[in-house]
C-alpha cells in the first residue's frame, strides 16, 4: 500500500495533459494539503556521461517549486528539514482523473530545505531523485546476511532494484522492471537469456587476502550486470528498464519482458516501439548542433576473477588461544559456493606444535605421536581416512634412548556420505615427541623444541580426490590429538602445557595447469588509424569454461554448467566469451567518428528509452532535460550503429596477482606408512622435508608483484621490451628468520631488470642498508633473509 499523501499539486501542460505530483510520508495521519507549483510544473533530468555511449546506469531527478502560502506548507518544510533520509517520497502521475498512470517516483531530498523569513507566498525549490545513486550505500545482502545459492540474472536485477526506497507505490503484482535480451548462450536455443542464465551470490562477496567476505554495494553489482550485457539501466515512465544497446541497434521495436515487484517474470515478451521520429512526433527547436566522438582504437575491460584466492580461508587458529586468537577447532567455511562433479581441492597450511614435557615419563611411555584430525565437509560429502596402530611394532630413537611403538598406518582417503575425519601426521613415523623432555625427534636432525610439518616451516599441500557429485558449501574443522606408543589417545601433549598454531589454512580449487587467474583482461582492437582507447570499469562476473564462483552458469541442466560462449543480434555466429563479445560490440559502435546531436524538442518527452530518428539515422540519448509544463526536452544523443570492419579480439590476458593453484606445484603423499624392517626414512617422507614449491613470475616494464605468504623460491622471467619492474618483499612483521630465494633465466638483463624492495608499508626497512636490490643478470640467484626488522643478502651467485 502506498504511503500516505501529505501534500499534492496538479497542473495541465501547454498541450492539455494533466499531471499530479504527490509528496508522501510513511505514517502520516490526516488529509492531504494542496500546494501550487512554479511556472515550469516540474523538470525531469537524466544525467548521463556524454563521452560514454555505454554508461551503465543513468540516474534521474525531478525539481519543482513548492509555493509556500499556508501554515501546513511551513509545517511540512520543517518536518522535511529534520527528517531521516527517505522519510518523504515523490510520485508523479499522468492523467490523474483518467488512466492515472505512474510517470515517475523518487526520494525527496531533505538536506535542501532553507526556511525563509519572508511573507507568503514563498518559493521553495525541491529536488527528488530516483534513488539509483543511493544503491552505492546499500550492501547487496539480506539485511546483513549474505544471500546464498545461484539466481537468474532477472532475479538479481529484481533484488537490486527492490533496494531503492520509493517503491511503496507498487503492489507486489505490479510491473516495476522491463528488460530486453541481446547476448545469448550458444550451447542451447535461448528464449529468454536473463532467466536462463544465473550467477551465484558468492560472486558478490569481495574476499580479502585473509579470506574475510566483504559485501559489495548494490550499485556496483547492478553496474556489473549492465556492463557485462552492454546494457543501460534507467527509470522511464514509472518503470525501471534494463536495455542492451545492441537490442536497439538491431531493431528500435524492442521485445520487452516484464517483472513484477515480487519477481514474477512474464512468459513472453511484448514488442515495444522505442522510436520517435524527428519532425513528425515532435518539433525541432532552433539552435541544434552536431558534434563528434572520436573513433576508438581499443576497448579494454577487466574481469576481476580472484580465482587464485582460496575458497576457504586463509585462517589461523591456536591450541589454547589467548586474547583475540581463534581457537583450534573453529569452523572454517566458504560462502556456499557451488562445486561441480570432479572438483579437486588443495589444502595448504602450516602447523607448529610444542609441549613443555612432563619430566616423569619413562620407558615406552616416552614417545608420543601428534596428529591433526580434520573434518572436511563439502556439501553432503566428507573426506575420510582412518588411522590404525598395531599389528606390528618398530623401534624408534637412538642408542640408549630406543623405544618400541606400535606401527601407525593411514588408509587411503576417499569421499563418503558418512561423517568422518581426515587424519594427518604432524610427527610421521619414525618421528615422535618425547613426553619427558618435550623435544621432537625425527631420526635425521637434532631434536627440536617444536614440531613443524615441513622443514624450514614450509607449507604443506594436500590434494583431495575428486568429489563424485556436484555439491554446495564447504566446512572444515581442524583439531590436534596425541597418541602414545600403543596408539592410545592421550591428552597431556595437547593440554594446557602445549602450544599449537595452524597457520593460514586455505582450501583451493585445482583447475589443472590453467585457471582464470586473478584478472582477465579483454580487448577489442581495430587496424584502422584511430587514436582513442576506452577502458571500461572492472567487472566481477564473466564467462569461461572453468568452474569459477564468479562465472555465469546456465540453469537448463543439473548441475548448472558454466557458459563460455555467447552470441548476439550483431554477431549471430559468434563463439566468444561474454566480455570478448562485449568489447567487440563497443568498439564496433565507435569504429569511426560518431555523430552527437544536441538541441531541443517541443511536444514530446524524451528519455534514455527513446531512439530518435533523424532522417535515416537513429540516436540514443546520453542525457535529457524535460520541462513538463512547456512540453520541451533538451537532449544530447549519439548515433547508434555497428561496424566491425577490421575489428579483432585478441586472446585475453590472464594475470596472476597471487600464485596460481595448478598441477605444477609439488604435492606430497602423506599417508606416512612405514615398513618395520626398513631402517631408512621412507622416500615420501624424506621428499616432504626437502621439497618446496617454486613460484614463477613473468615481469614486464612498470609491473609490480609482491612475495606471497608461502613463497620460498621465486623464478623470474621477463616479457616484452626493456624496462624496470618491482618485486615487493613481504612485511617484516611475522617473517623473522624467513629466507627467500630468487632466480632468473636469460630473459633478465641490465635493461630488463627487477628491483627487489622492502614492502611499501614498511617504513625504514632496507636490504643491506639500501632501498632495493637490483636483480639484473641472467642466470642469477640471490637469497635474502629477514632478521631484526631488516632484510639482508646472505647468498649471491657469483658470475
Amino acid at each position: 500500500m502506498a504511503d500516505a499523501i501529505r501534500l499534492h499539486a496538479e497542473f495541465t501542460d501547454d498541450l492539455g495533459t494533466a499531471y499530479k505530483l504527490n509528496i508522501h510520508q510513511a505514517g502520516f495521519v490526516g488529509s492531504s494539503t494542496e500546494f501550487n507549483l512554479g511556472a515550469d510544473g516540474f523538470t525531469l533530468r537524466y544525467s548521463g556521461n556524454n563521452e560514454d555511449r555505454m554508461q551503465p546506469i543513468i540516474g534521474s531527478e525531478v525539481t519543482f517549486t513548492l509555493i509556500e502560502n499556508v501554515a501546513a506548507h511551513t509545517t511540512f518544510l520543517t518536518a522535511l528539514a529534520t527528517s531521516e533520509d527517505a522519510d518523504f517520497t515523490v510520485t508523479i502521475f499522468k492523467d490523474p482523473d483518467g488512466a492515472n498512470t505512474l510517470f515517475w517516483t523518487g526520494v525527496l531530498l531533505h538536506e535542501q530545505v532553507v526556511l525563509q523569513d519572508e511573507a507568503f507566498p514563498i518559493q521553495n525549490t525541491m529536488t527528488a531523485v530516483d534513488d539509483l545513486g543511493n544503491l552505492k550505500n546499500i550492501t547487496y545482502d539480506n539485511n546483513g546476511t549474505f544471500y546464498t545459492g545461484q539466481e537468474t540474472i532477472a532475479a538479481h536485477l529484481t533484488k537490486l532494484l527492490n533496494k531503492t526506497r520509493a517503491l511503496h507505490v507498487f503492489a507486489s503484482g505490479d510491473v516495476f522492471l522491463k528488460y530486453a535480451n541481446d547476448f545469448k548462450p550458444t550451447n542451447f536455443l535461448s528464449a529468454n537469456a536473463l532467466t536462463e542464465l544465473q550467477v551465484g551470490h558468492a560472486a558478490f562477496y569481495n574476499l580479502d587476502d585473509e579470506g574475510n567476505a566483504q559485501g559489495i554495494d548494490c550499485f556496483t553489482v547492478l553496474k556489473n550486470f549492465a556492463i557485462t550485457f552492454n546494457a543501460r539501466v534507467f527509470l522511464h515512465e514509472g518503470c525501471f528498464y534494463f536495455v542492451p544497446v545492441g537490442a536497439v541497434i538491431n531493431n528500435t521495436t524492442v521485445n520487452l519482458f516484464t517483472v513484477t515487484k515480487a519477481g514474477t517474470v512474464s512468459g513472453s515478451a511484448t514488442a515495444t516501439n522505442t522510436q520517435l521520429t524527428v519532425d513528425s512526433d515532435m518539433e525541432r527547436m532552433r539552435g541544434g548542433v552536431t558534434t563528434f566522438l572520436p573513433a576508438l582504437n581499443k576497448v579494454q575491460r577487466t574481469w576481476r576473477t580472484d580465482a587464485n584466492l582460496p575458497v576457504v580461508g586463509p585462517d589461523t587458529q591456536f591450541l589454547n588461544p589467548i586474547n583475540n586468537q581463534t581457537a583450534l577447532g573453529t569452523n572454517i567455511t566458504d560462502n556456499n559456493l557451488l562445486y561441480d562433479n570432479g572438483t579437486v581441492f588443495r589444502l595448504r597450511f602450516r602447523y607448529n606444535h610444542s609441549f613443555d614435557g612432563d619430566g616423569t615419563s619413562t620407558g615406552d611411555n616416552v614417545p608420543a605421536r601428534i596428529l591433526l584430525k580434520m573434518q572436511i565437509k563439502v556439501g553432503s560429502l566428507y573426506y575420510n581416512n582412518a588411522v590404525t596402530f598395531g599389528a606390528t611394532t618398530m623401534n624408534v630413537g637412538y642408542a640408549g634412548d630406543a623405544y618400541t611403538i606400535d606401527t601407525m598406518t593411514f588408509s587411503a582417503p576417499a569421499w563418503s556420505g558418512s561423517a568422518g575425519h581426515f587424519y594427518f601426521a604432524v610427527t610421521p613415523t619414525p618421528a615422535y615427541l618425547n613426553r619427558n623432555n618435550g623435544l621432537f625427534y625425527n631420526m635425521t636432525f637434532t631434536p627440536q623444541g617444536f614440531a613443524s610439518i615441513a622443514l624450514y616451516n614450509q607449507p604443506v599441500f594436500i590434494d583431495t580426490a575428486a568429489i563424485t557429485s556436484a555439491q554446495t558449501g564447504v566446512t572444515v574443522t581442524v583439531n590436534v590429538e596425541g597418541y602414545d606408543h600403543d596408539g592410545n589417545l592421550i591428552t597431556d601433549v595437547t593440554g594446557s602445557d602445549a602450544y599449537g598454531k595452524l597457520e593460514k589454512f586455505g582450501m583451493h580449487i585445482v583447475n589443472g595447469n590453467a585457471t582464470n587467474g586473478d584478472r582477465v583482461v579483454y580487448e577489442a582492437v581495430t587496424t584502422a588509424n584511430n587514436q582513442e582507447t576506452l577502458v571500461q570499469d572492472e567487472v566481477i562476473i564473466g564467462s569461461s569454461a572453468f568452474e569459477d564462483y564468479r562465472n555465469i552458469y546456465e540453469n537448463n541442466s543439473s548441475p548448472a554448467q558454466p557458459i563460455d560462449s555467447f552470441t548476439s543480434f550483431a554477431n549471430s555466429s559468434a563463439t566468444l566469451s561474454i566480455h570478448q563479445l562485449g568489447v567487440k560490440e563497443v568498439i564496433s559502435g565507435q569504429n569511426a567518428s560518431t555523430q552527437v546531436k544536441r538541441g531541443s524538442f517541443y511536444k514530446v518527452f524524451v528519455s534514455p528509452y527513446h531512439a530518435l530518428l533523424f532522417s535515416t539515422r537513429n540516436f540514443l540519448p546520453f542525457e535529457t532535460t524535460f520541462m513538463a509544463r512547456a512540453v520541451q526536452t533538451e537532449y544530447e544523443a549519439f548515433h547508434i550503429s555497428s561496424d566491425d570492419t577490421n575489428v579483432s579480439t585478441p586472446t585475453p590476458e590472464v594475470i596472476n596477482d597471487r600464485p596460481p593453484i595448478d598441477d605444477s606445484e609439488p604435492v606430497y603423499d602423506l599417508r606416512n606408512t612405514f615398513t618395520p624392517d626398513v631402517g631408512d626414512i621412507p622416500p615420501n617422507i624424506f621428499q616432504r622435508f626437502l621439497q618446496s614449491d617454486v613460484r614463477a613470475i613473468a615481469h614486464r616494464d612498470t609491473l609490480s608483484n609482491t612475495v606471497n605468504d608461502f613463497d620460498d623460491r621465486i623464478f623470474n622471467t621477463w616479457q616484452g621490451g626493456t624496462g624496470t619492474a618491482t618485486l615487493n618483499l613481504p612485511v617484516v612483521s611475522g617473517n623473522e628468520g624467513r629466507l627467500i630465494r630468487f632466480h632468473s633465466d636469460t630473459s633478465i638483463a641490465a635493461n630488463k631488470r627487477v628491483l627487489i624492495q622492502p614492502n611499501p608499508s614498511d617504513s625504514g626497512v632496507t636490504i643491506d642498508g639500501a632501498s632495493n636490490y637490483a636483480f639484473d643478470r641472467d642466470y642469477d640467484g640471490v637469497a635474502i633473509l629477514c632478521h631484526g626488522g631488516q632484510w639482508y643478502v646472505v647468498q649471491k651467485k657469483e658470475k
